[in-house]
């Protein structure tokens, strides 16, 4: 499964990676990811994920050639 992170995942994840673990949804990607970073989890729990199709909910069934985009809140004007 490929990993896309923005913002400030970036401070915790590489932008591009390749997981080997399984997930079977964003509940569990999140799981994962913590295991190799656990200083995400404030950010990563308030995270929108996507695949090619659009945002996805915490119960989708991902699939292990996806491609999961994982977009953190912002601010601005």
């Amino acid at each position: 499964m490929k990993i896309h992170v923005y913002a400030t995942l970036k401070d915790y994840f590489s932008s591009e990676f390749e997981l080997n673990a399984v997930a079977r949804n964003t509940d569990e990607l999140k799981l994962r990811l913590l295991e190799i970073n656990d200083g995400a989890k404030s950010i990563l729990d308030n995270c929108r994920f996507a695949i090619e199709e659009g945002f996805i909910d915490h119960d989708h069934k991902l699939k292990e050639n996806d491609t999961v985009i994982i977009i953190p809140p912002s601010s601005g004007g």
